[in-house]
């Protein structure tokens, strides 16, 4: 069943020993760091209480669990080849490092899309939000994800293309420089469905969000009686903000990281020209992608940073950033609900979460001016 090509290299082909043992040292490097982050991403959204919507905890867990298991298994074949200057494993090695490597990458980017599509409902089509809320729609999305990754990767173990050795030799992706129909049909179809599908998806929902929410007029809160529903669309106002950044900067850092290889190898198609360095800078850009993903989702996302406070530091006391004033829990209300809120110093201030079944994200917090007159 196997179907993997062997790079038969020249001499303008390789790299330099020293070059070699460079590229070899970056993986480790950042193998290493990959799978430290994705680790302590993965125990702060399983353990540490984020708050999330679940649908997409779910998704971004599925993120990390994906570049957790492309850095842990692909990286260290890849670094010990480098250390030899030649490909040393078997070719049935080569194959499978290249399949695992494209699938993991691309479940990477299904993800993505599917936690656009899912922004964009909740932004800007409310209205269909309760599929989110089903208990088993996250899994049916983790199913559908894996599953166009797998069925856009094994094409190639059955005769569509192949697995070969990348042209410096030290690690395998599928075949961007052969002439035969076989290869250029299969490298056109899986740059329409495995990259150009999602750049559209990422445009077009992030583009309505976007619009969505930079129309939206900023929340009155100058009263001292709040209507509760507009405490809950400041809520979610502020809420959806806060995380569709946090998922643009993660679409960001992929398609940054991931372009330069897609157009080198969709140019590879045609021409042999490129060098050796020009092919293979942008493969080890975007290799980083593994360390970059959990790093963004640590610095972007507050709410993250703060469960992965509450989760480490247990034995110290974590001051909230307002005085929590004792106030009725919200369950449900109807729009003629109101909650009158009080404080004792210049400002009246509330935090709590507002979130109903998990839908929104974290905690909030209004400040009002104070009236002594206030009963």
């Amino acid at each position: 069943m196997s179907n993997m090509t062997v790079a038969n290299l020249t001499f303008d082909d390789r790299l330099s020993d020293a070059e070699y043992i460079l590229v070899g040292a970056y993986l480790v490097v950042l193998g290493s760091l990959s799978i430290m982050f994705n680790i302590f991403v993965i125990i702060v959204l399983m353990k540490g209480n984020p708050k999330y919507h679940a649908v997409h905890n779910i998704l971004l867990l599925n993120i990390s669990v994906s570049d957790l298991l492309l850095s842990s298994v692909a990286y260290p074949l890849w670094a010990s080849t480098n250390f030899y200057y030649r490909w040393i494993w078997p070719d049935a090695v080569c194959a499978f490092s290249a399949f695992w490597c494209f699938t993991l990458a691309q479940n990477d980017m299904n993800t993505l899309a599917a936690i656009a599509i899912c922004r964009y409902i909740i932004v800007c089509k409310p209205q269909y939000e309760y599929y989110l809320k089903k208990p088993n729609f996250k899994y049916w999305i983790i199913v559908v994800v894996w599953s166009h990754s797998v069925m856009n990767t094994v094409p190639p173990f059955f005769g569509w293309s192949s697995y070969k050795q990348e042209i410096f030799g030290t690690s395998c992706s599928i075949d961007w420089t052969g002439k035969s129909a076989s290869v250029i049909s299969y490298n056109i179809v899986v740059t329409l469905t495995c990259y150009c599908v999602h750049l559209v998806i990422f445009c077009y929902c992030y583009i309505y969000i976007i619009r969505e929410l930079t129309t939206l007029p900023s929340p009155p809160i100058s009263e001292h009686i709040i209507p509760v529903e507009r405490l809950r669309w400041y809520h979610r106002v502020s809420t959806s903000r806060a995380v569709t950044v946090t998922s643009l900067s993660m679409v960001g850092v992929f398609l940054i990281a991931w372009t330069p290889y897609t157009v080198v190898s969709i140019y590879s198609i045609w021409s042999d020209s490129l060098s050796t360095w020009m092919l293979l800078l942008p493969t080890l850009l975007a290799k980083s992608c593994t360390l970059l993903n959990p790093t963004v989702c640590a610095l972007m996302s507050s709410k993250f940073r703060k469960a992965a406070r509450r989760m480490f530091c247990k034995n110290k006391r974590i001051h909230p950033t307002v005085a929590v004033f004792a106030v009725p829990e919200i369950r449900n209300s109807t729009t003629s609900s109101c909650l009158r809120i009080r404080g004792h110093d210049e400002t009246i201030q509330y935090r709590g979460n507002m979130a109903q079944n998990d839908v929104f994200i974290g905690d909030m917090t209004i400040t009002l001016p104070v009236d002594n007159n206030l009963v």
